[in-house]
């Protein structure tokens, strides 16, 4: 059973985005402000069945404690809504450009009431937004939105995945390519992929800088998201390496993979495709357990 103040703590959170009333009532009944309910145990609920202690009907001094507490949290409520706008823009600056600041301050508001943050990291408030905004428009102008902010998702994760130790030129040398090919590779922690029925990688690219917007936004888009160093970036790919890398990732080995690419299309290049996959740390070694045992000398 909650405690009175823990009550108390819930009706004032459930108020920052939802109905007022409650809340203002229970710290109406205890005379307290809105920055003294959390930590107090000895704060009284009103009593079950009791009238509400806020109302229409209340005399002047009342009201005027009414529009005092609604003030002060709608002061707190306004800070929140400010915080994860903030926090959405940081993970979607292409959408938010797109839409313009007016229609994304409604869309984050809109967001927020639909999906709670369910952690104390804003950096993780923005997940469901793509598969949101997938259901929260269906104007065809915003056909592309949804994968647009998936790309922009993966990103926003590829910049806080975790570092790798990635295989220098020498040490890929030395693995014998038979040995390579039966091998299950090691794929770096921030890479991802997105594919779509829309050019969004190159709408993405049109908002970096000397970017320009694609003439045909109805071009297939196989990206995958990497990250080299410390900056996350975007791989554009074929389908069949799409088809390739996604086996990787699912713990396939080299020629299970390949075998995936190539039936896709028989003039897949995979040494091409491998430089790049390895220039941009998308693949860091070879997973633990499957380095290729090295030749002993003979006695």
């Amino acid at each position: 059973m909650r405690t009175p103040v823990e009550s108390l703590q819930r009706l004032f959170a459930e108020s920052l985005e939802g109905e007022l009333r409650p809340v203002l009532s229970q710290l109406q009944c205890t005379g307290r402000g809105v920055d003294q309910v959390q930590g107090r145990a000895d704060i009284p609920a009103c009593a079950a069945g009791q009238t509400p202690c806020f109302s229409s009907n209340d005399n002047g001094a009342g009201n005027e404690l009414a529009d005092n507490l609604r003030q002060r949290v709608d002061l707190y409520r306004s800070s929140i809504r400010a915080n994860q706008r903030t926090a959405l823009a940081s993970a979607y600056p292409v959408v938010l450009a797109l839409v313009g600041s007016a229609y994304f301050d409604a869309l984050s508001v809109t967001y927020a009431q639909a999906h709670p943050s369910q952690s104390g990291d804003l950096n993780r408030f923005g997940a469901a937004l793509p598969a949101f905004i997938e259901t929260f428009e269906q104007a065809p102008r915003f056909r592309y939105f949804a994968d647009l902010a998936r790309l922009e998702w993966s990103l926003h994760l590829a910049y806080f995945a975790a570092d790798a130790n990635v295989l220098t030129q020498a040490e890929w040398a030395a693995i014998r390519p038979e040995d390579l090919l039966e091998a299950k590779l090691a794929v770096h922690p921030a890479c991802a992929l997105i594919s779509s029925r829309y050019a969004i990688a190159e709408i993405w690219a049109a908002h970096q800088p000397g970017g320009s917007f694609p003439a045909n936004l109805e071009s297939p888009t196989y990206a995958l998201v990497v990250r080299p160093q410390w900056r996350p970036q975007i791989l554009v790919q074929c389908a069949a390496a799409h088809a390739a890398f996604d086996a990787l990732q699912r713990g396939a080995t080299l020629n299970e993979a390949l075998d995936l690419a190539f039936a896709i299309d028989a003039e897949f290049n995979f040494t091409s495709q491998w430089r790049a996959w390895i220039a941009a740390s998308a693949i860091t070694g070879l997973q633990p357990g499957a380095r290729p045992a090295q030749p002993t000398s003979a006695p």
